[in-house]
C-alpha cells in the first residue's frame, strides 16, 4: 500500500460520531481493495430498515440473507452464485466497521427521532413507548388511528444521518422550523427546534475512550480528579465517587442504584440496589431522598468524596437537602447530570455547564458514572417487574 500511494489527505470532522460515519460513506463509495474484510460482509455491520408500514431498525452482519421484503432468509434459499459481497439494497445501511459505536450512535438518534424496535405487535404499552422513546406503534391498543406519516420521517431521518446527510438534514429541520413559526404553529415550531438541538447534540459527543485510557484508566485519574476539584471548587482529594440513579414506570417497582468508582475505576463489589419503601407515587426527586437518606444510615460503607445524581436542578437540590440534614455537607460534594442535554448541575454555580465545554476525560468519566447507575438501576428494576408480572 506504501509503495502503490502517491499522495496522502485527510478530512478533518467535528466528532468521532461524524468521522464514523464519514468513514462508513467512504468505504461505501469507494470500496477500497485493501479493505480486505469487505469481502466476508460477516465482519462489517448493517443497518437494515425493513419495507414494512412502520420499518424495524436492526444491525445485522449480513444483509444478504435478507429479501427486500425484510424477511431473513435461511443460508439453504440462497443460490451458490450469490457473491459474499453485500447485494445493493436501499434496506440496509453500511458497512459500518465499529458495532459498539454504530449502537450508541443509534441510542443517540433514537431519542431525537423515536422509533419502534419490538419484533412483533403486542397489545400492552411496551416499556420504550412510555418513556418516549418509541411512538407506540407496536402496541395495538395505543395506536387505533396511527400516524405513518410522521414515523415515516423519523425513520428517513435516522437513515439521512446514517447516510452522511446530517448537514443537509439540520438546514431542511431549521427551514421547516422558521415556516411553522411564522405560520404561528408553535408545538411544531418547538418540536423541530428540539430535533435540531438533539442533533448538534449528538454531533458534539465524543463517542471513544482513548485507547490508552481503556487499558489503563487509573493512569488519567490525577488529571481528571484536578479538573473536578477546579469545577466544584474544593481542596479535598477526590478518590471515590458515586452514581445515584432512580428507575421506575408510573412509580410501580421503583429502584434506586448506587454504582461506586475509585479512582476512576468501577469497584462492582461495592455497587447497591435499593427498593423504594416509602415513596408513593411519580416522585423521583423523594425517591432520591429515601435512596440517599438510607446510603448515609451505612457507616461500615466507605464514605465518597464526591457523589453524581442523575437529573437535573430539583435531583441537586434533593439530594444537598439530605446532605445538609445530616451533616455531611460540604465534606461531601455532589453533582448532576442531566441525560438530555449533557449539561452538568453545581450547587453553587448558577448556569449549567456543558459537557462538551470540559476535558475531555473528565466529560467521559462522568458520563461513564451516570450511565452505570442507569444501568444498574434499571436492571434492577426489570427484575422486579419480571417477578410481579409472573405472580
Amino acid at each position: 500500500m506504501l509503495q502503490e500511494a502517491t499522495s496522502l489527505d485527510w478530512i478533518e470532522t467535528s466528532s468521532e460520531i461524524e468521522a464514523f460515519l464519514k468513514e462508513a460513506e467512504l468505504i461505501k463509495k469507494y470500496r477500497p481493495k485493501y479493505n480486505v474484510v469487505l469481502r466476508d460482509d460477516k465482519n462489517y455491520f448493517y443497518v437494515g430498515l425493513m419495507k414494512e408500514k412502520f420499518p424495524r431498525i436492526f444491525i445485522t452482519h449480513q444483509p444478504k440473507y435478507y429479501s427486500s421484503s425484510g424477511v431473513k432468509r435461511s443460508r439453504e434459499a440462497l443460490n451458490n452464485k450469490v457473491s459474499s459481497r453485500p447485494r445493493s439494497n436501499n434496506n440496509f445501511i453500511g458497512p459500518f466497521t465499529n458495532g459498539a459505536a454504530l449502537k450508541i450512535v443509534l441510542k443517540l438518534l433514537r431519542r431525537v427521532f423515536p422509533y419502534c424496535t419490538c419484533r412483533i405487535w403486542h397489545k400492552r404499552p411496551c416499556l420504550n413507548s412510555q418513556i418516549g422513546k418509541c411512538f407506540g406503534y407496536c402496541c395495538r391498543s395505543n395506536h387505533p388511528n396511527p400516524n405513518r406519516d410522521e414515523y415515516q420521517k423519523n425513520i428517513k431521518n435516522v437513515a439521512g444521518v446514517l447516510n452522511g446527510r446530517s448537514k443537509k438534514l439540520i438546514k431542511a429541520l431549521k427551514k421547516e422550523m422558521t415556516v411553522a413559526a411564522k405560520n404561528q404553529e408553535f408545538e411544531i415550531a418547538a418540536k423541530l427546534r428540539n430535533q435540531i438541538s438533539g442533533l448538534e447534540n449528538i454531533f458534539s459527543h465524543r463517542l471513544f475512550l482513548a485507547d490508552d485510557q481503556k487499558k489503563n484508566p487509573l493512569g488519567h485519574w490525577p488529571k481528571i480528579e484536578k479538573d473536578l476539584k477546579i469545577i466544584l471548587s474544593i481542596k479535598n482529594n477526590i478518590s471515590r465517587v458515586e452514581g445515584y440513579d432512580i428507575s421506575n414506570i408510573l412509580g410501580q417497582e421503583a429502584t434506586g442504584s448506587m454504582v461506586v468508582f475509585t479512582e476512576g475505576q468501577s469497584a462492582k463489589v461495592e455497587y447497591r440496589k435499593f427498593r423504594i419503601k416509602t415513596v408513593r407515587g411519580i416522585s423521583d426527586v423523594n425517591m432520591l431522598k429515601e435512596v440517599v437518606s438510607r446510603r448515609l444510615n451505612h457507616p461500615e460503607w466507605s464514605w465518597p468524596d464526591l457523589m453524581l445524581i442523575d437529573g437535573g436542578r430539583a435531583q441537586l437540590n434533593a439530594v444537598l437537602s439530605v446532605l445538609k440534614i445530616k451533616k455531611f455537607w460540604p465534606r461531601i460534594a455532589v453533582i448532576a447530570l442531566a441525560k438530555r442535554e449533557e449539561e452538568l448541575y453545581l450547587p453553587h454555580r448558577k448556569f449549567l455547564l456543558p459537557l462538551k465545554n470540559l476535558p475531555v476525560a473528565l466529560a467521559q468519566f462522568l458520563q461513564r458514572v451516570r450511565d452505570e447507575s442507569h444501568r444498574f438501576a434499571r436492571k434492577y428494576h426489570h427484575q422486579l417487574r419480571k417477578i410481579l408480572f409472573r405472580g
